[in-house]
């Protein structure tokens, strides 16, 4: 068995890739939301909520085919290198089977009561533009999981950067056009830039995953479907996987709530949202990095050095927050710089906005430290407590309140709903230490033979 020693600087080094391969997939979406900022609020609130209900949906598949991290990982630390592509393929093949959900909610999209009146064409022909190719993300997402489990995904660095500048150029080419060559889009041009980008991002992953290279020293060619392997990736994915759809379907309810309230308390929940998934997704991905490390310690049997590294983790989360409070508690000017893009004015709500970006701050804080040990649990298979955990306090502690507050025509202000959320972040962060410390994650979940 290997014997692993991680230093800081490896620590980096493995974890940025991930940052960025989590980042991915949101970061479009947001750069979506922020180009449209500059374009029209209406648009822009259009964007959030049909990507907010794409994700919600696609994220269902996402969440499984990223499991097939830890199991890379576990095969890796065991020495199984022939055996590290096989459950990356069985969740391509989950991905692809997606296409068979994705594209008839496209064509039937016109049917979904999900926007207001005023946003109703944008988020429908965004929709039907965005939706045939959400399967997209699964099969990312999976091929990502062959070089993040082996811990050798520094190469995905390029990668995420280029395609999301690309993303980027596009968005701004083709919403706004340019002239004598393209005529402005709108917000079929933010939609089609997303598009063009996670082909060209699928496509390249699957380029570096069958090189000649991988082929020989992994076997990546070895395209076999494996049942066994196929469902056991689905029953250790699944709780992570809804979970997270329910936790998407909570901030689309409350967004949606807010949208049909009044146009300000959506603009305000729209870049709120759109800042808890950038920077939430740097939680993430590191908890998917320490996932991933911590497989290949439960296949060593290496309970300290796995203790250790969360240590290690948790440290740089701090970090990591405190730069985050630079724009969002410090100098909220860059912010309102987004916000104020599109020339309509926001002027009256900005004390909303500086109550609003204080608490995301304390959220991502909380929640950093929660990703990191959902990190280590997930790692050897412990994904349904987690689960359970999130869909009660983020339901019941601000949900349900939020609810109250609509049904009753008494929701005329964020601040109560984003003053719950930092409180639910630091009951789950306390909570879920305490399931760490009981062990029952430390599992293996794969065999030496197949």
């Amino acid at each position: 068995m290997k014997n692993y020693e991680y230093n800081l600087k490896e620590i980096l080094k493995f974890s940025i890739p991930l940052v960025l391969t989590s980042l991915s997939a949101s970061l479009m979406f947001n750069v979506d939301r922020l180009v449209l900022a500059h374009y029209s609020l209406n648009s822009m609130n259009a964007a959030a909520l049909a990507g907010n209900f794409i994700a919600m949906i696609s994220f269902i598949v996402v969440s499984i085919a990223q499991i097939a991290t830890v199991f890379v990982g576990q095969y890796n630390g065991m020495g199984e290198y022939k055996k590290t592509g096989w459950a990356a393929w069985q969740m391509v093949y989950l991905g692809l089977l997606s296409f068979f959900v994705f594209i008839p909610l496209a064509i039937f999209c016109h049917h979904l009561d999900i926007f207001p009146e005023y946003c109703r064409q944008d988020g429908i022909k965004y929709l039907k533009i965005l939706a045939p190719f959400a399967g997209l993300q699964a099969i990312s997402a999976a091929l990502s999981a062959f070089f993040i489990g082996r811990g050798k995904s520094f190469i995905i660095i390029s990668v995420v950067i280029s395609i999301n500048i690309l993303n980027f150029l596009l968005n701004i080419g083709l919403v706004f056009g340019i002239e004598g060559y393209v005529a402005p889009m709108g917000i079929a041009g933010s939609a089609t830039a997303t598009v063009i980008s996670a082909i060209i991002y699928a496509l390249t992953l699957l380029i570096i995953f069958l090189n000649k290279k991988n082929r020989e020293t992994y076997n990546t060619s070895d395209n076999k479907f494996r049942k066994k392997l196929f469902f056991d990736c689905i029953k250790t994915g699944f709780p992570l996987s809804l979970g997270k759809l329910m936790s998407l379907l909570a901030w689309f309810i409350i967004l949606s709530m807010f949208n049909y309230t009044s146009k300000d308390l959506a603009i305000i929940e729209t870049f709120a949202v759109s800042v808890w998934v950038v920077f939430i997704f740097f939680a993430d991905g590191s908890g998917r990095a320490l996932s991933s490390l911590s497989a290949n310690l439960i296949g060593n049997n290496d309970l300290q050095k796995i203790q250790d590294l969360l240590t290690l983790f948790l440290k740089l989360n701090i970090v990591v927050c405190a730069i985050f409070s630079i724009p969002l508690v410090f100098h909220q000017d860059i912010m309102f710089w987004f916000i104020d893009g599109a020339n309509e004015s926001t002027v009256h709500l900005r004390s909303d906005f500086q109550f609003v970006f204080v608490s995301m701050w304390i959220v991502i804080f909380t929640d950093g430290v929660y990703y990191l040990i959902c990190g280590v649990l997930n790692s050897g298979g412990d994904t349904k407590f987690p689960m359970y955990l999130e869909l009660i306090t983020l339901w019941v502690g601000c949900v349900l309140p939020t609810a109250v507050l609509y049904f009753t025509g008494n929701l005329t202000t964020i601040r109560v709903t984003y003053t719950l959320l930092p409180i639910i972040g630091i009951v789950n962060s306390v909570v879920i230490y305490i399931r760490y410390k009981k062990l029952k994650w430390f599992t293996r979940l794969v065999e030496t033979t197949a």
